[in-house]
């Protein structure tokens, strides 16, 4: 725990944040947990589940944990060249895995946008004509409430021209723009920077944190101010 803290701290300095110092720094207490409590049988597909206050001492409470992940290609965890591991899509109760950096925060980045309904993570690899007929599997793909699908390819800039990004995606838009996804997008850290990437991760560490008595509080006083004020 002592190092976790000493983490979160020296990443609040490095983004010029105000911070608590050790002795009264507090961790939020989430009123769910990750995963759902559920009634078999009752509780519907989309709802949230029940709070640990409404599991508290029942006996016909199940808890369900996240599902795994629906990736079509599986890689190793163990690399010296990348960042790879898991995270959990809370909304989804699913995991995603990522396979570098760019890919965590463009996982984190879809994950905090209310209005994406479904994320797929390395999905089914494309067929494409490009020096022959050649297959290639995106990083991700979303969905919207509106139903517009989009496809992920990211890649660090430098190697765009090594592997000849852009002509192959467009390839791949040639077959499968419109007619299977919206767009396909070729993603780099011009458009997955850090800042964007902490962002998207603290709020889905909130959102994973969550106590809604907590929040309620919280609103309750922003109400009674008044008057306008600074929220940093």
């Amino acid at each position: 725990m002592r190092e976790r803290r000493v983490h979160e701290l020296d990443q609040l300095k490095q983004r010029g944040l105000p911070y608590l110092i050790p002795e009264t720094y507090a961790f939020a207490t989430p009123d769910r947990p990750i995963g759902r409590f559920i009634i078999p049988g009752v509780t519907p597909d989309n709802d949230p589940g029940l709070t640990f206050a409404e599991a508290m001492g029942r006996t016909d409470v199940v808890w369900v944990p996240p599902s795994q992940t629906i990736a079509t290609r599986k890689f190793s965890f163990k690399s010296m060249s990348s960042v790879r591991g898991s995270t959990v899509d809370i909304a989804r109760n699913r995991v995603l895995i990522f396979e570098s950096i760019l890919e965590y925060y463009l996982a984190n980045m879809l994950m905090a946008q209310r209005s994406i309904v479904n994320i797929e993570d390395q999905p089914a690899a494309l067929k494409y004509e490009f020096d022959g007929i050649e297959k290639h599997t995106l990083d991700f793909l979303s969905d919207d409430w509106s139903g517009v699908r989009i496809g992920y390819n990211v890649k660090p800039s430098h190697f765009l021209e090594k592997d000849q990004t852009m002509e192959r995606v467009k390839a791949m838009r040639k077959r499968y723009v419109p007619r299977s996804f919206h767009n396909i997008l070729v993603i780099t850290e011009k458009q997955l920077h850090r800042d964007k990437g902490l962002n998207a991760i603290d709020i889905n560490d909130a959102r994973r944190s969550r106590c809604q008595a907590e929040c309620d509080f919280v609103l309750d006083q922003l109400r009674g101010i008044g008057t306008p004020i600074k929220l940093r």
